[in-house]
């Protein structure tokens, strides 16, 4: 029985020994990473701890750390402490001598340390600014001392309909704005985001754009595949119609203070107007205008901005200023479209260029004010035929003819020239070659100025891909004509 005592005693100091050498001496080892959660970027410098307390360590530059052989068997929260970032805390176990765990810690950049950025302060144009073009860039500025990516949003309302159109997601403290209402004031805001804080407004500002400076030449540029009207003093451009939608064949009239053009409208060409800040658009003609190539067909206005004549197909169609009245006035017997048409300054001739389905078998074709058939001053001569406008006596006309009279399907013209015809002789006379047209070029669209002393009109490469621009021709004081360059990158050129 003393035996059987004995080794129980003997067993029971021999475990408790045991348990002592394990709780103190057995140990393991955590090691890990630190990374930043969204980009998996390692983080160093970051200060490890557990509880109960070990060693403390921190992250070298890869993110990575170790307490080796330091941590005693039992249950441990390991936190990760940065300045700038949530700490994080992970739980692990030790149950093994010399065991290894392994920890991944993703830290985040603690938000509630991060600044708003400043208030965004309104540069240009200045408060209260006035006569502005209407074409003006706005600027701003702002900061954010944590160097967070600021992204701006630019509010802009005008005085007149009180419509706000937002700018979202600009990354750059500047905004180009195009084609602003003539005599509008406008009031604009910035919000700045660093993506982190709500958004912080500056002040409003207010500028007005000076009224429309009403300039005598219009004329076409092409932008972004469509036709834009625009307008200039030869000093300064203004743009009319935007590029949304394509708009062509600008044609002012002083008298009625409107400017008319063609305008795609649900699939159709139609002739509309609009004050002559393009605004207030006006559909004007009920039937569409068609037939041969819409870029190249015209219309006119009667001078006194009374009535508008335009083609469609093989007929001619008259209509009143406001869109009332359209009747036809004539049509062809050939069943030929027709493509462009002028109106004497006192209404009593109608002129008319005719073609077939490729823009060939060309004739001019003189018509009274009200339609009836008068003669056929052009007719049986290969080559496109285009032009057309009245000089202010109605005894000339000018027109265009490709002498090459070369025809293929593309309509493309090789050498085609301005003439004057003169009703009084029955003359034609090549201005294009008196004023030494470029070889390899054309000569289309031209127009008399207001007072007969020159021909607008634009020229370009046969090629028909090159830059058209617009160009006069007048005689000089020495009485040589002479071509001057006027628009660089413009065709279909309007006077008034």
């Amino acid at each position: 029985m003393k035996k059987l005592i004995l080794l129980s005693i003997f067993v029971g100091l021999l475990f408790g020994c045991s348990e002592d050498i394990l709780d103190g001496t057995q140990k393991g080892t955590i090691k890990g990473s630190v990374r930043l959660e969204l980009t998996n970027e390692p983080l160093a410098n970051v200060k490890i701890t557990t509880t109960p307390s070990t060693l403390t360590v921190y992250s070298d530059e890869e993110g990575n750390f170790e307490i080796l052989e330091s941590v005693p068997m039992g249950d441990y929260s390991v936190k990760a402490e940065l300045n700038g970032y949530v700490t994080e805390v992970e739980a692990v176990s030790i149950v093994n001598a010399n065991q290894t765990v392994s920890i991944v810690f993703e830290m985040i950049v603690d938000e509630s340390l991060n600044t708003p950025p400043e208030k965004p302060e309104l540069i240009s144009p200045e408060n209260l600014a006035t006569d502005l073009p209407n074409n003006l860039t706005l600027k701003w500025s702002s900061n954010d001392v944590d160097s967070d990516t600021l992204v701006y949003r630019v509010m802009l309302s005008n005085n007149i309909t009180n419509e706000q159109i937002e700018f979202a997601d600009i990354e750059v403290d500047t905004l180009a704005l195009e084609s602003l209402h003539f005599g509008t004031t406008y009031t604009w805001q910035v919000a700045v985001s660093d993506g982190v804080n709500e958004e912080v407004f500056s002040q409003s500002s207010q500028f007005t754009v000076r009224s429309n400076p009403e300039y005598r030449y219009h004329y076409v540029e092409k932008v972004n595949g469509n036709f834009t009207i625009k307008a200039t003093n030869l000093d300064e451009t203004i743009e009319i119609t935007n590029a949304n939608y394509s708009s062509w064949r600008p044609h002012k009239n002083n008298i009625a203070l409107k400017l008319a053009f063609l305008q795609t409208l649900a699939g159709q060409t139609h002739l509309v107007t609009t004050d002559l800040n393009g605004e207030n658009l006006h559909q004007i003609s009920q039937a569409p205008v068609s037939g041969f190539r819409p870029d190249v067909m015209d219309f006119d206005w009667l001078n006194n901005g009374s009535k508008f004549i335009f083609p469609s197909f093989d007929k001619l169609y008259k209509i009143n200023y406001d869109g009332t009245g359209q009747q036809q006035i004539y049509q062809t017997a050939d069943g030929h479209f027709i493509t462009k048409c002028a109106w004497s300054y006192d209404g009593s001739k109608i002129a008319i260029t005719t073609n077939d389905i490729n823009g060939y078998q060309a004739k001019i074709i003189i018509l009274d004010g009200d339609g009836n058939f008068i003669e056929t001053i052009f007719e049986n001569q290969p080559g496109a035929v285009g032009g057309l406008d009245w000089n202010i006596t109605g005894d000339k006309l000018l027109y265009t003819y490709d002498v090459s009279g070369f025809e293929n399907a593309e309509y493309r013209q090789l050498d085609t020239r301005i003439f004057i015809y003169n009703f009084n002789d029955q003359t034609a006379v090549d201005m294009s070659e008196l004023s030494m047209k470029p070889n390899g070029t054309i000569d289309i669209d031209p127009q008399f100025s207001s007072d007969d002393a020159r021909i607008i009109f634009m020229n370009t490469s046969n090629d028909m891909f090159s830059v058209k621009s617009i160009y006069e021709l007048y005689y000089d004081e020495e009485n040589q004509l002479t071509r001057e360059l006027i628009i660089y990158n413009g065709e279909m050129p309007d006077y008034k």
